[in-house]
């Protein structure tokens, strides 16, 4: 145990003999209650944690659950004021309207106060300030980051070495190379048409940030009037039209799945492809021995107005729900995970990438090592938020976004269909709106 451990446990009897009602030296009968999402990194790292946990603060025990559809099992513990004490539900819940509906609590308080661990500073300092934002709604911290996802594109360094091809670093050297590829046989691009997000994130919403830079992207979360519409979205949207037109894209990718496009990725039949990075975790049952993918920023325009390292950002975030049983519990418990050693650990056992500062030091998988330098070379951390916060709009920018790929729709028709969601969204007072900055 260490010096600072053993400090934190003393000076916080007190704390937990008024959530237990016992005195120190006495076991508590409280049972930590952790519900976590359980995919590609399962949640035998949250077993472990709850149970060590447990017994460093006298619980009775942690009882820890996942489940690859969390979000359904936690819904009728919402409605019925029975949820955890701490939980990851998950992608596939609707955060927004548990906060909207007040099942969430707040954790600006809590923030306040120092770290796991320490006695001094403030827990907030642990985090990448641009990771809070995405959890932030009317001055409140609501949702709070753990391991963190980027958004790029990974190319085939094996076969870039092979063919003698070097990584485009801007847009008009991809239009210099794509060609090349196709002419040895490779389509430059393949995508994951069944989810057009993959899409917008890759190609359309990059691109507005390299024409206009960060404010064109803002105006357009921010549902500013003509946003969607401005010559930023629709060069954008007209670049994607070129490579279109051009054939950079392998044939069948609009009927493609995730994971179908990746596999053809990595069947050397496309050069590059837009995921994030997750996608070593995702295919580790499917890639193919000796071959290496690398992570890289969409190419930006030599031109354009924004910051080239600008990058994606996105957390699936964990929350204390407002009904918890034992929040101060939860939150501790939290507390503990989001600790440097617990979170250096969760990045050197799981191979993610974490929202705790301080982690430089930390063993990378290979494949993380360059989107670890970009998180610290970024400039502009920017993301998608609004597809959450206003769902119609986000369907209808996918709508639009698969229209575009199928040569349904002109750019400029492009910009129109998201425009006049957005005005809908904008004029509809029943929708509850969020500021950007």
């Amino acid at each position: 145990m260490t010096g600072n451990r053993f400090i934190w446990i003393t000076s916080g009897l007190a704390v937990l003999a008024l959530m237990a009602g016992c005195g120190p030296g006495e076991e508590s009968a409280e049972t930590l209650s952790v519900k976590v999402f359980s995919g590609g990194y399962g949640h035998d790292f949250f077993e472990d944690t709850a149970e060590d946990y447990a017994k460093d603060h006298g619980l009775a025990g942690a009882d820890v659950e996942g489940d690859p559809r969390m979000w359904d099992k936690l819904r009728p513990d919402f409605v019925a004021g029975t949820p955890p004490d701490v939980a990851w539900p998950g992608w596939g819940m609707d955060y927004w309207a548990l906060v909207y509906d007040g099942k969430i609590e707040p954790m600006d308080a809590y923030l306040d106060e120092p770290a796991y661990g320490e006695e001094t500073g403030a827990w907030r300092d642990s985090f990448d300030p641009e990771l809070m934002k995405l959890g932030q709604h009317n001055g409140k911290q609501y949702l709070m980051p753990f391991h963190l996802n980027l958004n790029g594109w990974w190319y085939n360094q094996t076969l870039f070495e092979e063919k003698g091809w070097e990584m485009p670093s801007t847009f008009e050297e991809l239009l210099e190379l794509g060609p090349k590829m196709i002419d040895e046989g490779v389509a430059p691009l393949t995508f994951q048409g069944q989810y057009p997000y993959y899409m917008l994130y890759g190609f359309i919403y990059p691109w507005i940030i390299s024409s206009g830079g960060i404010e064109a992207w803002n105006d357009c979360q921010g549902l500013v009037p003509g946003a969607w519409q401005s010559e930023h979205v629709l060069r954008a949207a007209q670049s994607v039209e070129q490579l279109r037109d051009a054939g950079f894209f392998l044939d069948g990718s609009l009927a493609m799945s995730h994971t179908d496009s990746e596999t053809e990725f990595l069947l050397g039949k496309a050069a590059m492809v837009p995921v994030g990075t997750w996608f070593y975790a995702e295919m580790a049952g499917a890639w193919p021995p000796g071959l290496v993918a690398e992570f890289m920023l969409p190419p930006p325009f030599e031109d354009g107005l924004g910051d080239p390292s600008a990058l994606m950002v996105a957390i699936e975030p964990f929350i204390i729900p407002a009904d918890a049983k034992n929040k101060e519990l939860g939150v501790d418990y939290y507390k503990y995970i989001t600790s440097k050693e617990m979170a250096r650990k969760f990045v050197e056992e799981k191979g993610t990438l974490m929202s705790i500062n301080g982690l430089d030091d930390a063993r990378y998988a290979s494949y993380l090592e360059t989107p670890a330098r970009l998180f610290r070379e970024a400039k502009v951390k920017w993301h998608s938020e609004s597809r959450f916060w206003y769902p119609a709009l986000g369907q209808e920018a996918s709508n639009a976004m698969s229209a575009l790929l199928a040569g349904e729709v002109t750019a400029q028709e492009f910009c129109d269909r998201i425009e006049a969601q957005a005005e809908l969204t904008r004029n509809d007072d029943s929708i509850i709106k969020h500021t950007v900055d």
